[in-house]
């Protein structure tokens, strides 16, 4: 074993690259066990024995580049043998270190590649694509995909499981039952944990809340508030003061530096034009990597292992040469060192490393500095990298019938990794496939038909052997909540005893949802009740407002009065679970 000398993790010996920070490595040759035979022949020197490395990517949607470790043994110089009879020379057998499997830096790799995919395909869209028919092989070969995974993301926002709005209100009020124990219920009624969220980017504004109500009694009722550049925070429950400040006073007094920007929600719409904006032209770096000399168009048959059907269309093969790689890295280098717009962005994710600094935390470099701390490795690398990446038989394929992608096909000597979407009869069915090339084979399948607003369909996965139906879903297309879409989702255990969850997603009291989860069956687990009953009541409003206590100003207070505060409220935390402890026992 031994460290990198960057970040000070462990790494095999064999490693010439970190696997944790990408940190060039100095080989190491450790201690070799020797044989000493006696010499058939005299020789004048031991030979040098060399330890050759054995080459050894991922779902589509994500990131990839990096370098595999070659393992580096030297000559064993002879030692003279003392004792009297002994031969004048001596051969060394050395005995060659075994490999294990290719290293993980080049899955690391091609996972990095991928995600840059990903990220750039997103910005490609109509945009940079605006010709239609008129587009290169190149530019279909990421334009099919960018289309694909637009639209499944687009699909999930529309149903409900994601949510992109830069304005939200929820409040989630959190029930339960159990059935076959009524020492466990007797504490459960009247019981409810309530959760409110209320976001404005407009105004640069987030709220939350928590309450908690055991028997009918509030235990716990919190309250905090970022609003343009000053915090809040209540706990009546154990002080009845609402505490505000300036949030860079507080920074300054708390670490002893001064905060040069606060979190500016306000930022928010801006952002996402600078998202946009870094998407094209990362897009347009990505799109020089493809060229008409590494990817190559077939019209053949393909086959859908997930469908076992047969498919005729056009397959794309993207097979990059060591130099494309390390060229794209270089280049890539260059433009996230001067990269303004993202330094931006970076910033906007690191206010809190002053506060874990103080607290005794690690602290993160600042942005331009991480920038240029990775542009210094993909430089330092792109070499070995596209070196590795084309030695491993990297390649990337997608299979198109007509104008519908079908396949997404990712390998190299360390396995094959694919996405497929096909048609079985009015199904259909998308399946993501493992086949790593030192274990066993994995896939995981979403089968689903849709009649009118009712989509209907089952995930499963397994590997060919031990098969698991997962989760079976009925969505109301055009009905959802604040978390997901209206209808029922169920799981069995695979195992056999008995034990099931149903989640059903309905209408509640008052224009609200209830999500009522059912998990029956738990007598066979030997809980002592037979099944549990959650209910989460979710509303598009709150009823959030500011605390009705005394307003306290600590922006100016010192590190020593900001640590007794958060003894005080520590402690108070600390009486209210003795308190439920005292309850529930």
């Amino acid at each position: 074993m031994k460290k990198c000398p960057n970040c000070g993790e462990d790494l095999q010996d064999q490693d010439v690259f970190c696997t944790y920070c990408g940190e060039k490595v100095e080989s190491e040759t450790a201690p070799t066990p020797v044989t000493i035979e006696p010499a058939a022949e005299p020789a004048s020197e031991a030979t040098p024995v060399t330890a050759k490395a054995t080459p050894a990517a991922v779902e589509p949607t994500a990131d990839a580049t990096s370098a595999a470790a070659g393992q580096t043994s030297s000559a064993v110089e002879p030692t003279p043998v003392a004792a009297e009879k002994a031969p004048e020379y001596a051969r060394y057998t050395v005995e060659e270190k075994k490999k294990k499997g290719f290293s993980p830096l080049i899955f690391i790799g091609l996972f990095l590649l991928l995600a840059i995919v990903v990220a750039a395909v997103f910005s490609f869209g109509k945009n940079l694509f605006s010709g239609g028919l008129n587009l290169s092989p190149e530019q279909k070969f990421l334009n099919y995909q960018y289309d694909y995974l637009e639209n499944k993301f687009k699909a999930l926002e529309d149903l409900g499981f994601l949510s992109t709005e830069e304005n939200q209100e929820a409040t989630l009020v959190l029930t339960g039952e159990v059935e076959g124990e009524e020492e466990i219920n007797k504490y459960l009624e009247d019981t409810a944990l309530t959760l409110e969220t209320k976001t404005d980017m407009d105004k640069g504004s987030l709220q939350m809340s928590m309450g908690l109500k055991l028997m009918g009694s509030d235990i716990l009722d919190a309250y905090g508030e970022y609003v343009d550049g000053n915090i809040g925070f209540s706990v009546p429950t154990i002080d009845e003061n609402f505490y505000k400040g300036d949030y860079k006073k507080i920074y300054e007094n708390l670490t002893g530096e001064k905060a040069d920007e606060t979190p500016d929600l306000k930022q928010f719409k801006e952002n996402k034009k600078t998202l946009e904006k870094l998407r094209k032209k990362y897009g347009a770096l990505l799109s020089t990597l493809i060229t008409k000399d590494n990817l190559t168009v077939e019209k053949t048959k393909f086959t859908l292992d997930s469908v076992k059907k047969d498919y005729k269309g056009e397959v794309y093969t993207f097979k990059p040469k060591a130099k494309d790689i390390q060229a794209f890295m270089e280049k890539l280098a260059t433009m996230v060192e001067k990269d303004k717009d993202l330094e931006t962005l970076l910033e906007q994710g690191s206010y809190g490393n002053g506060f874990e600094a103080a607290m005794g935390l690690e602290e993160e470099p600042d942005a331009k500095e991480q920038l240029a701390k990775f542009a210094e490795n993909l430089r330092d690398n792109a070499e070995e990298m596209g070196k590795t990446i084309e030695e491993a038989n990297f390649t990337w394929e997608i299979a198109v019938e007509g104008k519908e992608l079908r396949q997404i096909k990712i390998s190299s000597d360390q396995g094959v990794y694919s996405l497929e979407s096909g048609k079985d009869g009015a199904k259909t069915v998308e399946q993501l496939n493992a086949q790593p090339a030192d274990s066993e084979n994995y896939y995981l399948t979403n089968t689903y038909t849709k009649k009118g607003k009712t989509l209907k369909g089952s995930i499963s996965g397994g590997n060919g052997i031990i098969n698991i139906q997962g989760l079976e879903y009925s969505i109301e297309t055009d009905k959802k909540s604040v978390l997901m879409p209206y209808g029922t989702y169920s799981v069995k255990d695979p195992t056999g005893m008995g034990g099931e969850a149903n989640l059903t997603v309905k209408e509640g009291k008052n224009g609200s949802t209830d999500h009522e989860l059912v998990i029956s069956g738990l007598q066979s687990y030997y809980l002592g009740f037979d099944s549990l009953k959650i209910n989460v009541n979710s509303s598009d409003k709150t009823k959030l407002s500011a605390p009705k206590g005394k307003a306290v100003d600590i922006s100016d207070y010192s590190e020593e009065e900001l640590s007794e505060l958060a003894e005080k409220f520590g402690q108070g935390f600390e009486h209210i679970f003795e308190s439920l402890e005292d309850v529930v026992k």
